[in-house]
């Protein structure tokens, strides 16, 4: 199976201030758990960005991720920059620095920590408008992101405003579980790149 998640934000306890629906610490652990039900042998889940705050593993928490079964890729997010790739390599089989295109059940998948359009931070508006024009260059159906926190109304952007359909990993938002190919795929039904 393939998975998706990201935001994990391990050891970030601002993260409690930033989301009022990340009401305890222990999120990490929460996540964890989910994700040792869930992931087996020969799985990979693609982690899109924002994987940790610090790497000193008090908690053993970052010891807890290297052990989940199946492979581990990284799509590097805006805090996962301070520790560089050759660090993350060690909680990862791969990773990337910006983006990563899939070709999986005949849907073309861009994979990026950000949306083509943040409507709640409109921060990073240059990586913004790069994963606009990648998506489009690359004629990919869907963009799987990261990076949009808590907004009021669930795990919504602003990629529609531009034509791209997108669905949003962040865990905050899917009870802190991995998302799976089919739940993506199902998303794309439902909101094609012409709906508006």
């Amino acid at each position: 199976m393939i998975y998706f998640l990201s935001d994990t934000h391990f050891y970030h306890f601002n993260i409690l201030k930033l989301n009022p629906e990340v009401r305890k610490f222990g999120y990490e652990f929460e996540i964890l758990e989910n994700l040792e039900s869930i992931l087996k042998e020969g799985d990979t889940v693609y982690h899109l960005g924002d994987f940790t705050w610090q790497l000193y593993d008090e908690f053993k928490v970052l010891s807890r991720w290297k052990r989940l079964p199946g492979r581990k890729v990284l799509v590097m997010g805006n805090h996962d920059h301070r520790f560089g790739r050759e660090v993350l390599k060690e909680f990862f089989d791969k990773v990337y620095e910006f983006y990563l295109l899939l070709e999986l059940d005949g849907l073309r998948i861009l994979l990026s920590h950000y949306p083509a359009l943040d409507l709640r931070t409109q921060r990073f508006p240059e990586r913004q408008e790069k994963v606009e024009k990648i998506f489009f260059e690359e004629n990919c159906d869907i963009l799987v992101h990261g990076h949009v926190h808590y907004n009021g109304s669930g795990p919504t952007c602003g990629c529609a405003l531009k034509g791209i359909p997108c669905v949003n990993v962040n865990v905050e938002f899917w009870d802190f579980r991995p998302v799976s190919l089919e739940e993506i795929a199902v998303g794309l039904k439902q909101f094609p790149k012409n709906a508006l």
